[in-house]
C-alpha cells in the first residue's frame, strides 16, 4: 500500500511538471520577426502569440514525412498582416542559421503556414520543430517543385523581412 501511495505521488509530480513544461513552451518566444533596419520593428513571438493571430490546418503529405499529416499553424500572410510589415522578400532562418529566401508572394491566402503542430501535437525539435514552414503540397502541382520544397524550412526561429 505504501508503494502504491508513493507511486501515485511521484506520478502526480511528474504530470504537474509535464503540464508546466508545456505551458512554458507555449509562452516562451520561438520566433523573431524583423522588418527593415528599425530596432522597434523586431517582434518576439511565442506559440500562443502565433495561435492568437490566426490558426489554419493543412492536411498534406511531404517529401520528408511518411503519409499524410495535419499541420497546424499561423498563415504566413496573416502573420505579416498582423505585424504590419512589408517588403519584397522573407529571409527565413533556422536554429542552425540555415537560411532561405521566400518571395512575399508566397504569403497569400491558401498558401504557406508557419506550423507549430503536427497531428495535434507540438513539433519536437528532433522532428523539425518547433516551427516549420509548410505549404499545401497536395493541393496543387505548383507547390510540388524543388523551389517550393527548398522554402519549406524547418526548425525556423527567425523571419527577416527585406525591402
Amino acid at each position: 500500500m505504501f508503494s502504491f501511495a508513493r507511486a501515485a505521488f511521484v506520478a502526480a509530480i511528474v504530470a504537474t511538471q509535464g503540464i508546466a513544461g508545456t505551458t512554458d513552451a507555449i509562452e516562451a518566444p520561438v520566433l523573431e520577426v524583423t522588418a527593415g533596419q528599425v530596432p522597434d520593428q523586431t517582434f518576439s513571438l511565442s506559440v500562443q502569440d502565433l495561435r492568437d493571430i490566426a490558426v489554419r490546418n493543412i492536411v498534406t503529405s511531404t517529401i520528408w514525412t511518411e503519409g499524410v499529416h495535419e499541420f497546424t499553424g499561423v498563415p504566413l500572410y496573416a502573420l505579416l498582416q498582423h505585424l504590419n510589415v512589408t517588403g519584397s522578400t522573407i529571409q527565413a532562418v533556422a536554429l542552425n542559421d540555415y537560411a532561405v529566401s521566400i518571395p512575399l508572394s508566397d504569403a497569400r491566402t491558401g498558401g504557406a503556414i508557419v506550423a507549430f503542430a503536427i497531428d495535434g501535437q507540438p513539433i519536437p525539435r528532433r522532428e523539425k520543430g518547433p516551427l516549420w514552414i509548410i505549404y499545401p503540397f497536395d493541393q496543387s502541382p505548383e507547390y510540388r517543385t524543388e523551389t517550393v520544397y527548398s522554402r519549406s524550412i524547418w526548425q525556423l526561429n527567425r523571419l527577416n523581412i527585406i525591402e
